[in-house]
């Protein structure tokens, strides 16, 4: 009787653990991906990287869809953008590179000159991210610009689909918010 006994409590222990790991697993947030506006970082990925370095940061694509974003996300970016001017004489055109939620515009002379996120969990040094009302990107960053942008074609004669966007200047770095609440954070830079 006392081995049967002891087993019911062992069993009961293991229980009880197993379930105590799945509710903390529930209530904790996502994890934190700080996307550093100020100079341009994103999983350790900076502006000018090569897309061999960032495989080696993190890793082979995961899709090869074309276009900016990840394969199965609205693109909720920038209106546009533009190319650096060093490309202007080059043939190739930039490249894109998907990893997960993330996306990097290579360029053939200055390598990465855009990323974004669509993680949830990213955020912003200035506080900003996905997820948050897009009025917080407006108060937390002194020069923005805010606006509208065309998502797609109307369906069966309907309205046109858009989006709401904020877009900062941070130094030479523009930081633009896509939809609200917040679903990318996209940084952008032209130039060396």
């Amino acid at each position: 009787m006392k081995r049967r006994t002891l087993a019911a409590i062992v069993l009961v222990i293991v229980v009880g653990v197993a379930l105590a790991r799945v509710v903390i697993r529930e209530d904790e947030e996502a994890p934190s991906v700080l996307v550093d506006e100020r100079v341009g970082i994103l999983h350790g990925v900076h502006f000018g990287d090569s897309e061999p370095e960032v495989r080696q940061l993190v890793g082979d694509e995961t899709d090869d869809r074309s276009g900016f974003f990840p394969g199965g996300t609205d693109y909720t970016g920038p209106p546009a953008i533009p190319s650096p001017a060093t490309d202007d004489g080059s043939r190739a055109p930039p490249s894109e590179f998907h990893h997960d939620d993330t996306a990097f515009l290579v360029s053939p002379t200055v390598g990465i000159f855009s990323m974004a996120t669509l993680e949830q969990g990213a955020r912003t040094l200035a506080g900003v991210g996905v997820g948050d009302d897009l009025e917080l990107a407006r108060a937390s960053y002194d020069r923005v610009e805010c606006g509208e942008a065309v998502v797609g074609e109307p369906r069966f004669g309907g309205e046109t689909p858009t989006y709401r966007w904020c877009r900062a200047l941070v130094g030479d770095i523009r930081v633009f918010f896509g939809a609200d609440p917040i679903e990318s954070i996209t940084l952008t830079r032209n130039g060396p």
